[in-house]
């Protein structure tokens, strides 16, 4: 676990410097400066594209995570995998542009009238998708290169930044809204951009090709796991983005700006899993590749226990502080209030069941990952088109909150049957009852101005929680972290 942890927090850091970026973006800046439309249209163009560039990679980001493993070596260019890689990317960009300009005048139609800004810059899907079909395939290549840092500060702290930078000048006047939206799209494209260099500058981008090495057996594997790939990755996308989409076509795209405001703060529990998982799927391949069942055992119960422990945390900043959320979001966002709740239990289940996708991915019965997806996307549409109508915003929160618990589920009854794995233990019981606990006592303080009150909900929460995590063992990897820091204040103090 040192490699994991060591860049989990080396990735915390920068994403949540980014996280405090994004939080004075999305908090004070897009209810102040932007209107819901403008921030439903971010909200759109960022979930089309991420379904777009998903299908057209062709599952070559599943071949990556799963058959890397088999073509690494440097001194060949890992046998020409980035050939491969290529061939995949340019039959799918093929397939995607004769998708979209067959797909475009039915998108362009059905939005006019509900979402007019939607329709008007429909066409930026191109550039984006392709943008995010590269940093997709590029990042998860430097993630089984063991370097899931550099995907993290890209996405979540460099473009955080400049999306912060490009709504200020549009507060201060200085761009008018078409640069604001054109900028948007930039700056979602620039980290593609700037992962290839960083692989370039390390000699990572080498276009050989080993025909040797891709026997025809090997190359039915490839065809095999990308076929694989496509289903699971699409189906997860579409599950983890059609909410957005869904409500654009059954209510407007204001909705969906306050939706996606409120879901920003509801998937705000979840940022520390993402360095944390990008590695520990790394290793859990090479686990799996080398039959070593007790490793994988290792990281699949610490990756559900730092997890459950660290997501609680935010969560219960998050919901203690809900009155001072909706205080900052405005009148607009009154609705966002249980959003935020369902879509943060709901990931708090998810970080939970820790490293599950990957274990049962990588494993020789990762099909099983693929039906379990399938209902999984039936299911949620399902949910979606009954309880939007009933429910609005919240009835889609509640569908994908719904939706987290029963993929989850499913996947942790699916390991304990088959690889007898059971990473829950009474040491999640106690962390739950405590966090509720701490809830209930935190409640019970009075209301002071804004920032007073923040501070003052939070300095309790997190005094408390460090001393409970420092004395109750847990996690030993978090106790170990916060009783090093306790030893290096203790020895400052001592050298004064």
């Amino acid at each position: 676990m040192g490699i994991i942890i060591k860049q989990s927090i080396k990735g915390s850091i920068w994403s949540y410097i980014g996280v405090i970026i994004g939080f004075v973006t999305t908090s004070y800046l897009y209810p102040n400066y932007l209107t819901t439309d403008i921030v439903g249209l971010f909200g759109l163009l960022i979930s089309y594209s991420t379904l777009f560039g998903q299908f057209s990679l062709l599952g070559m980001q599943g071949v990556t995570a799963r058959l890397f493993p088999h073509f690494r070596d440097k001194e060949t260019g890992h046998h020409g995998f980035l050939t491969v890689s290529l061939i995949f990317f340019a039959l799918g960009l093929i397939l995607f542009l004769t998708f979209f300009f067959l797909f475009s005048p039915w998108l362009i139609k059905s939005n006019i009238e509900s979402s007019k800004l939607f329709a008007d810059y429909v066409y930026l899907l191109v550039p984006l998708s392709i943008c995010t079909m590269i940093f997709v395939q590029l990042d998860t290549y430097n993630k089984v290169l063991y370097d899931s840092f550099s995907g993290i500060f890209l996405q979540e702290f460099l473009q955080r930044f400049l999306l912060f930078g490009i709504t200020v000048a549009f507060a201060l006047g200085w761009l008018t809204l078409a640069q604001l939206i054109f900028s948007f799209a930039a700056i979602v494209c620039v980290k593609a951009i700037a992962l290839t260099a960083i692989l370039s500058a390390r000699g990572e981008i080498r276009f050989t090709l080993d025909r040797d090495f891709l026997t025809p057996k090997f190359r039915r594997e490839i065809i095999d796991v990308a076929v694989f790939s496509i289903i699971t990755g699409l189906g997860s996308m579409i599950v983890f983005n059609i909410d957005k989409i869904v409500i654009n076509q059954m209510l407007d795209l204001s909705n969906t700006g306050v939706y996606t405001i409120a879901f920003y703060f509801g998937t705000l529990v979840i940022i520390p899993s993402r360095p944390l998982l990008k590695i520990s799927g790394t290793l859990i391949a090479d686990a799996w590749a080398n039959n070593d069942r007790q490793k994988i055992k290792e990281i699949y119960y610490k990756s559900c226990i730092n997890q459950f422990i660290i997501g609680g945390f935010l969560f219960l900043g998050i919901w203690a502080n809900i009155g001072n959320i909706l205080d900052i979001l405005g009148p607009d966002y009154a609705e966002s209030k249980w959003v935020i709740f369902f879509i943060g239990i709901g990931y708090l289940f998810d970080m939970m069941t820790g490293a599950n996708g990957h274990v049962l991915s990588y494993s020789a019965k990762y099909r099983a990952a693929m039906y379990f997806l399938l209902f999984l996307l039936l299911f949620v549409i399902v949910l979606l088109y009954l309880l939007i109508p009933i429910g609005g915003i919240v009835g889609a929160a509640i569908a994908i909150c719904g939706a987290l618990f029963l993929y989850n589920l499913m996947r942790y009854f699916y390991l304990l049957k088959q690889f007898q794995l059971q990473p829950f233990n009474l040491y999640f019981v106690a962390v739950a009852a405590f966090y509720v606990g701490l809830y209930f006592v935190v409640s019970l303080i009075p209301q002071f101005s804004l920032i007073i009150d923040i501070i003052i909900r939070g300095a309790i929460i997190s005094l408390v929680s460090f001393v409970f995590l420092a004395v109750v063992p847990a996690s030993p990897d978090i106790q170990s972290i916060i009783r090093a820091q306790v030893q290096r204040i203790k020895s400052s103090i001592n050298k004064k």
